[in-house]
């Protein structure tokens, strides 16, 4: 039976510490599409809650061995787990409040509210560090504004300087829209703030005698050594990455999501009575499609093999040959993978917007190239963060993260690559071709928004230019074109245009022949990059 705390609680205990965090986990988990539903941009990468959930799900997955020991022990395993764990900007900002708060309390067996006030404010001195460019009105300054309202607490309890916290965050976090425009442009609360201020709720609920918000069962991850005999044997088997949509009346969302631990892991159920989305790896889609049409009717499945994608695309060899040097690239779409792969990429990992690889994913593809020195091209900005912190887990070689922000960009990088030449050397070519290419992109618009001063409406097609709002129309060709004229195609000699999975070769070849009638002194290719959410990806040179 998991220790009773009834308030005031002086001192924190090992234990005590992971079930009041996995308390937290389970707040976040039944808001996380709420946090999701903040993301201001209209293009199809609201995962904020997401990546914290699954962050601070990795976290807790490393004590689980370790569940007696002491305050400082538990910290510093959850810290160290979440590094390996974390996915997405938000993701790795958490894992870096993780990693303050465990620097804050080395060496301490049990944590009194002095301890707390202190392992805060160093959790936002690390969060500010790890971040080039700080944005106020984000997560960065949730941290702050809560470290600053406790400190002076010292004599406090536990219990009161988290519950502290948590009115702090929520106060920080409902100013986020006068530090930052497009917040206050279109309505909403900064998203990683929010995710931080459910996980503080969480935390302060537990320590103040609050009703758990679920079992504990789901809360803390599971002990390996208790698996099921479905469930995967070994670190190196992901089995199905399985999602579908539950609808129906007076579904049990607490049923379901309890049947869903039990076949897998990795589980996201989140909904009401009328309509849930489920998301869990697990080696037998089957039964977890079976259990939730017995309840209600499926719509929206999708079951994809990591372990083939795992195998087929991030191949522990690459068809060419592996020098002293090797490249690892995240990749969406099959046209981008094989791509890249012939242009000389050791692996592959699948991943990109709307589905962020932790690190761990990257550190494991960089040890699996045969050379010592790596290259890592991130593709995705919300992707870098993860991308720069393997260097921090020890992955036993040199490691050079070229921070590439999209697939095209990757490509151009690559025909830069020479085997012959070390690591640096090939480094410095590749960031020098990332100089002689414009890159953009066109999706479709996923919600109303205000951006830049422009207004876009759902459904809309949009381009844009290294994630700025760029042009936005109802007819895509003719948005395609009007992105192509931002970007300056009149003075560029190649255009390719990368069409995603959703545009058919036919219909990539008409916009190219249009392309090319727009602009007759560029040679226009149209190439299948099979990529998801983007109709085009384009690069200019």
């Amino acid at each position: 039976m998991p220790e009773t705390i009834t308030p005031p609680v002086e001192t924190l205990g090992g234990r005590a510490l992971r079930e009041m965090f996995g308390q937290a986990a389970a707040l976040l988990a039944t808001q996380v599409e709420a946090v999701n539903a903040l993301n201001v941009f209209p293009v199809p990468d609201g995962d904020t809650g997401t990546n914290m959930l699954l962050t601070i799900r990795a976290a807790l997955e490393g004590v689980q061995e370790d569940e007696n020991g002491t305050a400082s022990a538990v910290l510093a395993a959850m810290a160290r787990g979440s590094l390996m764990g974390a996915r997405g900007n938000s993701g790795v900002i958490l894992s870096q409040i993780l990693r303050g708060l465990s620097r804050g309390v080395e060496g301490k067996a049990d944590l009194n509210g002095g301890d707390l006030v202190g392992a805060l404010g160093e959790a936002a001195k690390q969060a500010y560090t790890a971040v080039t460019n700080p944005v106020e009105g984000t997560i960065l300054t949730v941290i702050r504004d809560v470290a600053s309202a406790v400190e002076g607490r010292e004599d406090a309890s536990p219990a009161k300087v988290l519950e502290l916290a948590t009115a702090a965050a929520k106060t920080s976090v409902a100013r986020t829209p006068f530090l930052l425009e497009i917040l206050r442009e279109n309505g909403v609360v900064d998203a990683g703030g929010q995710g931080l201020a459910l996980l503080l709720e969480g935390s302060s609920r537990y320590l103040n005698g609050g009703k758990p918000i679920i079992d504990a069962e789901w809360a803390l991850p599971k002990n390996t050594q208790n698996a099921a005999p479905h469930e995967r044997s070994s670190a190196a088997s992901y089995g199905f990455c399985t999602e579908f949509l539950v609808q129906g009346r007076d579904i049990s969302v607490e049923e379901l999501r309890s049947c869903m631990l039990g076949l897998g892991d990795s589980v996201l159920v989140v909904g009401d009575a009328a309509l849930v989305k489920v998301h869990l790896h697990t080696r037998d889609p089957d039964a977890a499609v079976a259990y939730a049409e017995s309840v209600a009717t499926v719509a929206d499945l999708k079951v994809d093999d990591i372990d083939a994608q795992h195998q087929d695309f991030a191949a522990r060899h690459a068809t060419q040959p592996i020098g002293p040097v090797g490249v690892v690239a995240i990749s969406a779409g099959d046209g981008f993978t094989a791509l890249l792969k012939n242009l000389g990429a050791s692996a592959i990992v699948p991943g990109g917007q709307t589905m962020n690889p932790s690190a761990r994913e990257i550190l494991d593809a960089v040890r699996s190239v045969p050379a010592q020195s790596v290259i890592v091209l991130p593709n995705n900005p919300n992707v870098i963060p993860a991308a720069r912190q393997v260097g921090e887990l020890d992955p036993g070689k040199q490691l050079l993260v070229l921070p590439t922000r999209d697939l095209p960009q990757a490509v151009t990088a690559l025909t830069a690559f020479n085997y012959e030449r070390d690591a640096q050397g090939n480094f410095e070519a590749m960031e020098r071709a990332l100089e002689d290419v414009k890159t953009g992109a066109i999706t479709h618009a996923m919600r109303d928004a205000k951006l830049d001063g422009k207004t876009v409406r759902k459904g809309q097609s949009i381009g844009l230019v290294d994630g700025v709002l760029a042009v936005a129309g109802k007819d895509l060709g003719a948005t395609l074109e009007r992105l192509l004229e931002h970007l300056g195609a009149e003075e560029d000699e190649v255009i390719t245009l990368y069409h995603g999975a959703d545009v058919t070769a036919d219909e990539a070849q008409a916009e190219a022949e249009r392309v090319a009638r727009r602009f007759p002194d560029a040679t226009v290719d149209a190439v299948s990059g099979g990529q998801p959410h983007y109709d085009y990806l384009v690069a200019l040179e």
